[in-house]
């Protein structure tokens, strides 16, 4: 079938895929077999696949498939497209492949692309699409929305537009060793579709591993007292008397075969060169030659057999869960806390306390005691809003807060070594005064929290990630001096947002995906999930505080969003911890999640989604090395 045919035969209108499972998936003898874990080969000499050539090599995916929102039955077997994005018929589909990788295809030094040709374009301006690692499985035939492995890593994001052909993903860090490997391909474009070639056409998806073989160079030839200078090594003679320099020897990539054409990739030649026949005039050929390369040894380990977080809280794959129950009353905070993980029926495993009053150290007695039950493991995200002085004040080492930030400092090193989520001033933008000399610009801000960290962590507190939690409205990204509020890099673990449905626009039409990621085209503003990728891809994103409050004239509102939450996560494989703001008298609103009983059933069942499903590890010796 040619390209063109299948297109046709898939779209009857944009985004309908009506063709799925054509051709069966044909695995490359090399990984029959092949599993992770199944043992270390240290010290074994195999027969690597470019037999001394540039160490390129192209892995047909053993598997290749996609999921939709709107599709229960399990994933197609290699359909003839994997489509990305969103359409109707499909809802949000997201694209999974497999690989296997082993000795005779990959070294330790090595660079990776995941090549995906496109076989439909998006519409339009074009789209941002992202790779994710994720947990490889028996069959992805088994797959469904509900059932998908969580997010690991974002390895790469490339714009696809109307005249790609290809889109090509650095996933280097993905591969590790030897072993099998899954991906996700997705995209945070809400509106937006297009569709990869599947393994049906001539030029499929594929890995692409270039290994880093160092040259082979040929056992001098023995020489007698009278023999002439020896020729370099890895060079042919040259024609004597000619005057010439010698003639490098060939060596390079292997000839690829035709693809799907079965044929294994033709070895480029090295080593030292046959004679030709006497008198045909002919240079010498080099002959293949030179030992085999020592492989890499042992398997991949697979990392996402469980979703598991790091020293600075970061999940492997999936997202943590957490909330704030009780704001803007005078209720304890810690019953309040307790009292959702019961009313939700789930354990939120990230408590978020305020902390505004400048004598007072945290984490207090009771925050502390959340964390201690082991059946139940939970980390606290202090938010510690300074009164006593301006920011520039702060930034310029005001005495004051210098010896709190000292007691602070000894406080936390005697009473609590657990890794724990903290900010400082959380949402600035709605404290700026944008007037030279005021001392709370956004540049004072910046100064300010980098200060803040820096003298917290030259004073032993180590356990402290970072998050910069920005306010979620619009109208504080058209201001000029938005990006001037961030800290730098360095003094920033994670970053947050504090996003809210009915606030940016009441018409009860509100979803988890625009409070998320609401884009601003008139200021060129992308969103915040865009721009977190766009800016600084290597953080992690929070949703540090999220909420949806109750209207008389939008009904259902709630369950609306915590139904769209449980699909809408497939967007953002960045998102690593969502936590929920629960208040009766939120400023005259009310964000709490058991004021209807379909809305309380809908959170219930997006808590138990499987992108939630993480173990929040405070235990560095228990942590996969």
């Amino acid at each position: 079938m040619s390209d063109t045919e299948t297109r046709r035969s898939l779209r009857a209108g944009r985004g309908i895929v009506t063709v799925l499972a054509v051709l069966p998936l044909v695995l490359a003898g090399f990984v029959i077999g092949y599993g992770v874990g199944t043992g270390d080969r240290p010290g074994v000499d195999v027969d690597e696949a470019w037999q001394d050539g540039n160490g390129t090599y192209d892995h047909e995916p053993l598997e290749a498939t996609f999921i939709a929102s709107e599709i229960t039955v399990p994933a197609p077997e290699s359909p003839a497209v994997l489509p990305v994005g969103y359409a109707t018929g499909l809802g949000i589909a997201v694209s999974h492949l497999q690989f296997a990788l082993d000795e005779s295809t990959i070294r330790p030094d090595h660079t990776a692309e995941l090549r995906l040709p496109v076989a439909v374009p998006p519409d339009g301006e074009g789209m941002i699409v992202e790779v994710a690692s994720v947990r490889s499985v028996a069959c992805l035939c088994s797959l469904t929305a509900d059932t998908a492995p969580p997010y690991g890593a974002v390895w790469d994001a490339v714009h696809v537009d109307a005249g790609t052909t290809e889109v090509v993903f650095d996933v280097t860090g993905a591969i590790n060793a030897p072993g099998r490997y899954g991906f996700a391909v997705t995209t945070p474009d809400r509106d937006s579709y297009l569709e990869f070639a599947g393994t049906e056409y001539e030029t499929g998806p594929r890995l692409r591993t270039i290994s880093q073989v160092p040259p082979v160079s040929p056992a001098p030839l023995s020489q007698g007292p009278t023999a002439a200078p020896t020729t370099p090594p890895g060079t042919l003679p040259p024609d004597p008397g000619s005057g010439e320099s010698p003639t490098p020897a060939v060596s390079g990539p292997p000839s690829q075969p035709d693809p799907g054409s079965g044929e294994s990739p033709t070895p480029a030649v090295s080593g030292p060169p046959s004679q030709p026949d006497p008198g045909s005039g002919e240079s010498p050929t080099p002959a293949v030659s030179g030992p085999p390369l020592q492989p890499e040894s042992g398997q991949a380990v697979d990392t996402f057999s469980e979703c598991v977080t790091n020293e600075k809280l970061v999940p492997n794959c999936g997202t943590l869960i957490g909330a704030a129950a009780g704001g803007k009353t005078s209720q304890d905070k810690e019953d309040a806390f307790l009292e959702f993980e019961a009313t939700v029926e789930r354990t939120q495993q990230i408590y978020h306390a305020y902390e505004r009053a400048d004598d007072k150290l945290f984490p207090t007695k009771d925050q502390i005691a959340l964390t201690e039950d082991p059946e139940r493991p939970r980390t606290l995200f202090i938010n510690w809003k300074p009164q006593m002085a301006k920011w520039a004040e702060i930034a310029a080492g005001d005495p004051e807060v210098d010896a709190y930030l000292d007691r602070l400092a000894a406080h936390i090193n005697a009473s609590f070594d657990k890794p724990f989520f903290f900010t400082v001033h959380h949402e600035p933008e709605n404290d700026v005064v944008d007037r030279p000399g005021s001392g709370m610009e956004a540049k004072d801000y910046a100064a300010m929290y980098r200060y803040v960290i820096e003298r917290l962590r030259a004073n032993g507190v180590d356990n402290l990630v970072s998050v910069m939690n920005y306010m979620g409205y619009l109208k504080w990204v058209e201001v000029p001096w938005h990006d001037d509020l961030y800290p730098g890099e360095d003094v920033v673990d994670w970053i947050g947002l504090s996003g809210y449905g009915q606030t940016l626009k009441d018409d009860g039409r509100f979803d988890f995906g625009e409070l998320l990621d609401t884009a601003h085209p008139e200021y060129g503003w992308p969103g915040y999930y865009h721009w977190v990728a766009e800016q600084h891809p290597d953080k992690p994103m929070m949703l540090a505080e999220w909420g949806v409050f109750t209207h008389d004239d939008h009904p259902g509102h709630q369950q609306t969003v915590f139904e769209a939450a449980m699909d809408q996560m497939a967007h953002y494989p960045r998102l690593k911890a969502i936590v929920y703001f629960s208040s009766p008298n939120a400023e005259g609103r009310n964000s709490e999640v058991d004021q209807d009983a379909d809305a309380l059933e809908a959170f219930r069942t997006l808590m138990r989604s499987p992108y939630l499903d993480v173990r929040l590890d405070l235990d560095p010796a228990s942590r996969p090395k």
